[in-house]
């Protein structure tokens, strides 16, 4: 989807810069110019770095054997 109709900056670009740790709004714009023409987009783009940044946040870091060693609560612990 594109954010930025200025630039065809798309949300994928955005959620990349985010990932690598770009996470303002000023910050995206310096990397790929999204925001910086007529800034309509400034409110998506501020919005898709904070669910980026959260569902990064919730993604699991724990070394798994299998995506069935997941439980609500977590990873499974091997004790």
């Amino acid at each position: 989807m594109i954010v930025c109709s200025c630039l065809a900056v798309s949300s994928a670009e955005i959620e990349e810069l985010v990932e690598d740790g770009i996470d303002t709004v000023s910050a995206v714009g310096a990397a790929c110019g999204a925001g910086t023409d007529c800034g309509s987009c400034r409110t998506q783009l501020a919005e898709l770095i904070a669910v980026t940044r959260l569902l990064a946040r919730k993604s699991c870091r724990a070394p798994c054997l299998a995506p069935s060693d997941h439980t609500a609560e977590g990873p499974a612990s091997f004790g």
